[in-house]
């Protein structure tokens, strides 16, 4: 967005991909996230968030592995700082 910075642009992803700009804010922005690979690429990872982290609340670890991480934290737990 010509004038603004990166940060403010940034501010504006979640009402951008809401879709509750003004035509006018909206098209300034897409040309910002055009011409800013930085800020695209943020754009990118911003998408993506909500789909990881569904990802990531399904997987299991196994109980095995979760037992050995309790004993291994139990255990730090117990030692003096």
């Amino acid at each position: 967005m010509s004038g603004t910075s990166c940060k403010d642009s940034i501010a504006l992803l979640l009402e951008y991909l809401d879709g509750n700009l003004s035509d006018e804010v909206r098209a300034r922005l897409a040309t910002h996230l055009g011409d800013c690979t930085p800020c695209e690429e943020f754009l990118r990872s911003y998408r993506a968030t909500p789909g990881l982290c569904k990802k990531a609340l399904v997987a299991r670890v196994p109980k095995s592995v979760a037992d050995k991480l309790t004993s291994f934290l139990k255990e730090e737990l117990k030692k003096p700082v």
